[in-house]
């Protein structure tokens, strides 16, 4: 049986347990050689703990006697360092601390935490310890009182730091000012990390690996934790969290050979994984993209256990940022970075430089009118990566995409029951076909929207609100609109007959019980100064009168044109589908109009 560890941080369970597990012990060769005093940033869920607990195994003095057992087999067991087992290991998780509250609470809750961690400390390596621990105490105190037993032993001590940034960033954005009381000169997040910086000179602390999502409280800790390394960028580390294409198709041909599954289903498991899962790039000198592990691994225990793909391709686990997401949101560069980003054809967006650095008073400031201020930020949680262009970002895979699209929807429909109304118009499509009601929708309440940022000029640069609009807009709100990856494989401007069809929204083959269509769409857009109208008579004609316009009546020939041959060619490609095609004419931003192509059999190739 294959035990898959999703959710499953603790490395001596999954390899006493025979868990299936990718080995990244190579790495831990490569942290050695980067620092003593490390800071790895990854996105949340992305493996950050369980490459936490394997350096805790590795290096920690009591379990000598079981190296055999963890890292048999594994790189670092073939070829281990002379730092293997040779320290006492303290852990702190900071997502165990509490953020509500004012900065004494928190306060409270950061001392109870390192006190349990004290106590813990001494229980476990009694007998190796001369002296005793006094736990409970303020922190530095604590760790005073622990470093002053380890130097009374040949060893020193290695402090982990899991999610250092996790309940402060929850601060963040929730309460500025009680942020700031917890960084400042006497604050105690502040004075924690200093009694650590001083710990480090010849008191007995001689390595930290310091885990965490983003460099802003790093920056703010200025001189408290100035002596730290940031490797997160390091081209040596790129893979150290998350896997590589090929483990993701070994791990497939584990599940096809206990549960017999056709060729047919892993060709199309490990298409929906690249496509959901896959696109991260931590490094530009990195020649290999990786897949976010947490999804990765929801899948294919769900692939393991029903034989079939989750009928979520999104893990509910990872959706907590979206709180960030629409934070930044709300922002005017935010925004702007958003649009950019949905209504781009290939998700990217190009920025001046990658931040690596900065405090929470600078990323307030620049996130009204800095795009690269956001889109580093977005960066660091996981929501953009790099890509193999310098300095331009794009958004990793499906499962990010979703989350822009939510927020893209949102920052035109801030009503929650318009967002509702309109998941509720595309169920309708889904199962009559019939556009009505959503182009109704559409005209009503986000053309006018569009319009109002739309002055017919070229496009600002990248992440100013307000830029120049075309169909790849009205796209974007469509698909926001459409997205439903319980149901749908969702595919913008996929490559047919040598040309990129707009929109195809094709059935997952396990849903198809539910007699939903598959749906392509082309979009066109008609700017109101070539049709020589003010806006109040565009919005006065008849449909009829409309469509006989010229350049209304030229777009909708080429939008239904290119919707037959990319309908054609789609059947060709996917085989038998429940199609129905589509031309939508955005009219001057006032009006939409939209028909069903009615295609008969596809030509002979």
């Amino acid at each position: 049986m294959i035990q898959f560890p999703y959710g499953i941080a603790d490395f001596r369970s999954i390899r006493r347990d025979g868990m299936v597990y990718v080995d990244r012990t190579a790495h831990i060769r490569d942290l050695e050689r980067l620092g003593r005093i490390v800071v790895f940033l990854r996105p949340r869920r992305f493996g950050k703990s369980l490459s936490l607990q394997t350096l805790a195994s590795y290096y920690d003095l009591r379990h000598q006697g079981e190296f055999d057992e963890l890292f048999g087999g594994l790189a670092i067991g073939r070829q281990p360092t002379p730092l293997a087992h040779r320290y006492f290991v303290l852990q702190w998780n900071f997502s165990n601390v509490d953020p509500s509250g004012g900065v004494e609470q928190i306060a409270e809750r950061l001392r109870k935490h390192v006190s349990s961690r004290a106590a813990a400390f001494a229980s476990d390596y009694e007998g190796h310890l001369p002296g005793t621990v006094r736990a409970d105490d303020e922190p530095a105190t604590v760790l005073d009182s622990l470093l002053a037993a380890v130097r009374k032993t040949p060893y020193k001590l290695y402090l982990l730091i899991d999610e250092y940034d996790n309940f402060v960033n929850e601060v963040m954005v929730q309460d500025a000012d009680t942020y700031h009381a917890l960084f400042d000169k006497g604050g105690p997040y502040k004075q924690l990390f200093k009694s650590v910086k001083n710990a480090t000179e010849g008191q007995g602390l001689e390595r930290v690996f310091v885990t965490g999502v983003s460099p802003v409280a790093l920056n703010d800790l200025t001189s408290g934790f100035n002596n730290a390394t940031d490797v997160s960028l390091e081209p040596a580390l790129g893979s150290l969290c998350g896997f590589r294409d090929n483990e993701i198709a070994e791990l497939l041909e584990l599940i096809v050979a206990e549960r017999k599954l056709s060729p047919e289903a892993v060709d199309q498991a490990l298409d929906t994984m690249r496509t959901w899962y896959n696109g991260y790039l931590f490094s530009e000198d990195m020649d290999e993209l990786v897949y976010n592990p947490t999804n990765a691994l929801y899948f294919l225990r769900h692939l393991y256990l029903h034989g079939k793909p989750p009928k979520k391709l999104h893990d509910e686990n990872l959706r907590t940022d979206r709180g960030k997401l629409t934070f930044i949101a709300h922002t005017a560069a935010g925004a702007g970075v958003i649009e950019k980003l949905t209504e781009s054809g290939d998700d990217t967006i190009d920025i001046s430089t990658l931040e690596s650095s900065f405090s929470l008073d600078d990323l307030t400031a620049r996130l009204e009118k800095d795009a690269d201020a956001v889109a580093s930020f977005l960066y660091y949680m996981g929501l953009l990566t790099q890509t193999d262009v310098p300095f331009r970002l794009r958004i990793p895979n499906l499962v990010v995409r979703k989350l822009f699209l939510d927020r893209l929807l949102e920052i035109f429909l801030p009503d929650p029951g318009d967002t509702s109304g309109a998941r509720k118009i595309a169920m309708g499509v889904f199962r009559d076909g019939d556009l009505r009601a959503l182009l109704s929708f559409f005209e009503e309440k986000l053309l006018p929207v569009l319009s109002n940022r739309d002055r017919g000029a070229a496009a600002k640069e990248p992440g100013a609100s307000g830029s120049g609009v075309n169909e790849t807009a009205v796209k974007a709100l469509f698909l926001s609109i459409l997205f439903a990856d319980d149901y749908y494989r969702a595919l913008s401007e996929p490559e047919l007959e040598k040309g990129y069809a707009d929109l195809c929204l094709l059935v997952r083959p396990e849903m198809r019980r539910y007699g939903f269509f598959d749906l392509l769409f082309e979009f066109k857009l008609v700017r109101r100064n070539v049709l020589k109208k003010k806006g109040q008579e565009l919005r006065d004609m008849d449909e009829a009168a409309l469509r006989r316009l010229e350049p209304v009546a030229k777009a909708f020939t080429e939008a239904r044109d290119q919707a037959e041959r990319y309908r054609a060619a789609l059947v060709r490609r996917e085989g038998e589908l429940n199609l129905r095609s589509y031309a939508v004419v955005a009219v001057g931003l006032e009006r939409i109009l939209g028909e069903e192509i009615e295609g008969g059999p596809p030509p002979a190739a």
